[in-house]
């Protein structure tokens, strides 16, 4: 159903970050049994994105107590507003660090990679590994060069997680698959009415081929999340932000 649309949904909301869900997920992995790993996306810092709403949403994803935390790109809309979240990152604090892939604008935004450096270690086609699970991200599509068969080296016997702003099926070529992808871009739709949102009707051809929650792409397990912010227009309906917490267990 969350190819072309979503189960509709009764939220409205013009405030940042309001309404945020936490979504649940268990995983069956006995190698990473006990080991919790968060995640969000889309979260659009702008001048409409307040400092307490920024710091209430990382003071909430921190309370999940997951030992990783995950981030799907598109942190802000301008360099101004990156700065603001960068401030704010310190209120995370997992065990074993966070991570990122790029997203759109964030490859719009001068010296991105610079503003979030100290806090959040982006994985542009690459992968590191950590306590048993090898993370990996790819860069984004529109601005950037997506090499998904370099992020995952062959031959390693453990389980790799992908983080891919764009929730599409990639093409591995002679890497190794991730047995979980983990997506946003879409923001659930943003603006659904009875389950329909601009995004039924091809809003950016290509860039995406599920617009929310779970669904298999190029034979990979993949979550694409809702987001926090938005973009465009202030308005999110039908769509509530999201964060999700994933349990491995056995």
């Amino acid at each position: 159903m969350g190819k072309f649309f979503t189960p509709p949904r009764r939220f409205v909301s013009r405030a940042c970050g309001e309404g945020l869900e936490i979504v649940r997920h268990a995983v069956p992995c006995a190698a990473l049994d006990g080991l919790k790993l968060a995640f969000f996306s889309d979260i659009h810092a702008s001048p409409r994105f307040s400092d307490a709403a920024l710091e209430a949403l990382f003071a909430r994803v921190d309370a999940l107590g997951a030992d990783i935390i995950c981030i799907g790109g598109d942190f802000a809309e301008d360099a101004e507003s990156l700065e603001r979240l960068s401030r704010a990152l310190p209120l995370l604090r997992p065990r074993l660090g966070i991570y990122a892939c790029m997203g759109n604008n964030d490859s719009e935004i001068a010296g991105f990679a610079q503003l979030v450096r100290g806090h959040v270690r982006l994985l542009v086609n690459e992968s590191v590994l950590v306590e048993g699970l090898r993370l990996g991200g790819v860069d984004e599509r529109r601005h950037g060069h997506p090499r998904p068969e370099t992020v995952f080296p062959r031959g390693e016997a453990c389980p790799r997680v992908l983080l891919s702003h764009y929730p599409v099926a990639h093409d591995f070529g002679s890497g190794a698959k991730p047995d979980l992808q983990l997506s946003g871009h879409t923001h659930g739709g943003q603006f659904c009415i009875l389950g329909i949102s601009p995004y039924t009707f091809l809003f950016e051809p290509f860039s995406h081929a599920w617009i929310s929650g779970e669904c298999t792409l190029g034979g990979v397990k993949t979550i694409v999340s809702n987001g926090i912010g938005m973009s465009r227009v202030s308005l999110r309906v039908g769509a509530p932000p999201q964060a999700h917490l994933i349990a491995f267990e056995k």
